[in-house]
């Protein structure tokens, strides 16, 4: 029991870092044009304001192939699998008129491929194609390692879509169910092992199965899924966070007069940021 409300705890005072912004119910990888992950090099394809979800994703996916010629400087994309790791779709996007559907895609290549066909593109091509094959081994590496700290992984990853607790084994466990990662800490927040799905999986330890919460034998606990108290702690700090931004504000200009008044809503507004950006992170 005191694993378990250690771990509640911790998670609270996680969910304290979190913001409402509907920007971060997205992937981390959206803000990603391409990323290095284990052995595999990611592309993002973004199309932006398409009139129908179909449309949207073959769009994303033709954006994601010119990223990988534009990485190459290949003309033609062939001889290895590029396949889809995720899609994510943004149904109300601020930016785009009602009815239009953003859509992202994430595909996946081998690195050892692309450098294969950045070594091919570069045959008969000016001198400067070298430093296109240091590209591969440059790019961002977001590949989690053991022993990382639970505030390396948020920095990297931002909050997971579910949270999961194993009291009688000390683990807590993020699921980045849009990117497919699941990632368990011990007691003492270190990262003792992940998992990647979707095509040709990856893993810290090749033999080890994805966590998943284990059925109740013996005296065993169950996995408790923390995920819906979080989002219950999320809602009530953000509200927590208004308030005050209409406290101060009310106290701010209670002797101004009406005329000088900041426009309905202004300081209200910008005290509310600046309570999010000042949230301590644990």
């Amino acid at each position: 029991m005191a694993q378990y409300l250690l771990i509640v705890l911790l998670c609270g005072s996680l969910l304290a870092a979190s913001t409402a912004e509907a920007g971060e119910n997205h992937p981390f990888w959206t803000e990603q044009a391409l990323f290095h992950f284990g052995e595999d090099v990611f592309f993002t394809g973004r199309a932006s304001c398409a009139p129908t979800v179909e449309e949207g994703r073959q769009r994303a996916y033709l954006a994601a192939v010119q990223e990988v010629k534009n990485f190459t400087r290949a003309e033609e994309i062939g001889g290895f699998p590029l396949d889809t790791q995720m899609i994510f779709e943004d149904s109300h996007p601020a930016d785009c008129a009602a009815g239009l559907v953003t859509v992202w895609r994430l595909l996946r290549a081998p690195r050892v491929a692309l450098q294969g066909l950045a070594r091919h593109a570069g045959r008969g091509k000016p001198a400067d194609i070298s430093p296109i094959l240091a590209q591969v081994a440059a790019v961002r590496n977001l590949t989690p390692r053991v022993g990382m700290l639970r505030d390396e992984v948020w920095n990297r990853y931002g909050l997971p879509r579910s949270i999961w607790a194993r009291p009688e084994q000390g683990e807590l466990i993020w699921d980045y169910a849009q990117f497919g990662l699941t990632i368990v800490f011990n007691q003492e927040d270190i990262l003792t092992r992940w998992r990647l799905t979707g095509p040709n999986p990856r893993s810290s330890d090749d033999g080890s199965p994805a966590p998943r919460p284990e059925p109740v034998t013996g005296k065993d606990l169950p996995a408790i899924d923390l995920t819906s108290r979080l989002q219950q702690l999320e809602a009530q700090q953000d509200l927590e966070r208004r308030h005050q931004a209409q406290r101060y504000c009310s106290l701010r200009f209670a002797d101004v007069p009406e005329p000088l008044r900041p426009a309905q809503g202004t300081c209200e507004q910008r005290e509310y940021q600046r309570l999010k950006e000042h949230q301590p992170r644990f």
